[in-house]
């Protein structure tokens, strides 16, 4: 299963592609602010403007390590280390993002702060952590075996260390329109209740601290993206320079129009939680 979550996020060229793409946009792609590479490097529900929020509800010490799981091209990752001044560690399946990370962070002066390791949340390498907080965003709607990932945040948890969900769980309508940005198909979709989710971290010794049902921003978040994709079609102009094409193709067109119809018959919901584990590091 994780090949085929693999495969639905590899980009080929995908340095070339963002070079191209800075440089029309009028950047220097060799100097670069975290901010410049935004449309590209925070593909998840709410951009940019939606982790930092939820950064700024958690005000992470200086003196923190992060994992991020999922990391993607290190967008958040970044945005953490620039913003807090913390140490972060990326983990994502795609060889491609990883590569591009640590390119992008590179080019960012981050390198000191910020590393990027290939890999499964599902199997954690022991060489990593042991980590204050882990923050795992849009990650686990591609994991069937939600519990799994738990145990593994608990094995590389500080005691009293704690995990931060911004995720997409199924909503009370079932049908999902796809495509949608974690898939392509429903074979990699492994979306399910809030309540179940929530289960499966208490039942790995995990404590729910904080939640917030977000739903509605992110409803908001994706009905503008589907109002200036309309105005496109309308204008007939060509995307952006920095967008989810250089990611996923020419399949990202389609994503405003069935991620805010998901969110519009309650197919899906966004939440935010954070959850403390007071029992870790039982490796």
């Amino acid at each position: 299963m994780e090949s085929s979550v693999r495969n639905h996020y590899h980009a080929s060229n995908l340095m070339e592609k963002i070079d191209a793409g800075l440089t029309a946009a009028g950047k220097n792609p060799q100097q670069l602010d975290i901010r410049d590479l935004a449309p590209v490097d925070q593909l998840h529900t709410g951009g940019i403007r939606g982790t930092q929020a939820l950064l700024e509800k958690l005000d992470i010490p200086a003196h923190f390590h992060v994992l991020d799981a999922g990391c993607g091209l290190g967008g958040a990752s970044r945005l953490m280390a620039d913003t807090f001044g913390c140490r972060v560690t990326g983990i994502d399946l795609s060889p491609d993002y990883i590569e591009a990370a640590r390119v992008l962070t590179r080019r960012t002066g981050l390198s000191g702060r910020v590393q990027f390791e290939t890999g499964s949340i599902l199997a954690l390498p022991e060489t990593i952590g042991p980590f204050d907080l882990i923050l795992c965003q849009h990650i686990l709607m591609n994991i069937s075996d939600k519990p799994a990932a738990a145990r593994q945040f608990s094995r590389h948890l500080l005691p009293g260390g704690s995990v931060v969900l911004h995720e997409i769980v199924t909503g009370s309508h079932s049908a999902l329109s796809l495509p949608v940005p974690w898939a392509a198909s429903s074979d990699i979709s492994f979306l399910e209740p809030w309540e179940m989710l929530l289960t499966g971290f208490t039942d790995n010794g995990f404590t729910l601290e904080t939640f917030f049902d977000a739903t509605v921003m992110g409803g908001r978040y994706w009905h503008k993206a589907r109002e200036f994709a309309l105005k496109n079609q309308k204008t007939a102009d060509s995307p952006r320079p920095l967008g989810p094409h250089l990611v996923f193709g020419d399949i990202a067109a389609r994503f405003p129009f069935t991620m805010s119809q998901n969110f519009e018959s309650r197919a899906i919901r966004l939440i935010e939680a954070v959850l403390r584990h007071d029992r870790s590091l039982t490796r």
